[in-house]
């Protein structure tokens, strides 16, 4: 599973709202971005929505994102839909410390994203 690996792969301050390997809340430390990066390659594929670019993506994955509180522009999104599941991962850099990132990563049904 991709939490697994990323939890085992990263030094991260995991948020109390985390759930198992079903969601991920942490901070980590933006040194590991590449790192974060390349297991999100590997497990969902590239980004659907890069760091400072718009990205047109499916009402569904929209609502997901929604109930995640939205993405703006420095933020990036990577997802991978098989069937009904949904893995997803997104990135918030930090605005008020540039050296520290959110990550928010699950695993939902379409159901999840009404």
């Amino acid at each position: 599973m991709m939490i697994e690996e990323i939890k085992e792969a990263l030094s991260m301050d995991i948020r109390p709202n985390s759930q198992g390997s079903e969601y991920l809340e942490a901070v980590i430390h933006k040194k590991d971005i590449e790192l974060l990066h390349s297991l999100l390659k590997k497990h969902v594929g590239p980004a659907a929505k890069e760091s400072g670019k718009e990205a047109n993506l499916p009402e569904g994955i929209q609502n997901l994102i929604d109930s995640l509180g939205g993405l703006r522009n420095g933020q990036s999104f990577f997802y991978r839909q098989d069937g009904q599941e949904v893995i997803y991962a997104a990135i918030w850099p930090w605005e008020s410390n540039p050296d520290k990132i959110t990550l928010k990563s699950g695993v939902c049904s379409l159901v999840c994203m009404g």
